[in-house]
């Protein structure tokens, strides 16, 4: 049992997933808290980290992070970790087989690859 503590980032996540990692969430700004409230509150396959880093703000002592980091760790050995890893393994399965030629996300790639292409065609 092992968990990844990441920002959310999409290469981070898309990497933990391929791998079968649970994440622990602790997102700074872009893309990344949109990634965390997603993957952790509607699919529950990682957990947030609560205050520490929203708004840009840290809050909290290093103690109350390793405190809850300590939980969330123990969370994953028991019945809330079988879950994750679970509903991991779902989300894992529909990425790969998207990810596969003919797949969902190559297909719309190469949408998006070929759209571009067409910006810069000269005549």
């Amino acid at each position: 049992m092992g968990a990844f503590l990441t920002h959310g980032g999409v290469n981070s996540m898309y990497e933990s997933i391929c791998a079968g990692v649970v994440n622990i969430f602790w997102p700074q700004s872009a893309d990344q808290p949109l990634h965390a409230a997603y993957m952790s509150q509607i699919v529950r396959t990682g957990d947030g980290a609560r205050p520490p880093a929203r708004g840009g703000k840290v809050e909290g002592t290093s103690e109350a992070v390793a405190a809850e980091v300590e939980q969330v760790l123990a969370d994953l050995g028991g019945p809330v970790g079988e879950r994750k890893r679970k509903n991991l393994g779902i989300v894992r399965r529909k990425m790969l087989d998207d990810m596969r030629e003919g797949g969902l996300a190559t297909s719309l790639y190469r949408a998006l690859i070929n759209g571009f292409r067409g910006l810069f065609r000269t005549s």
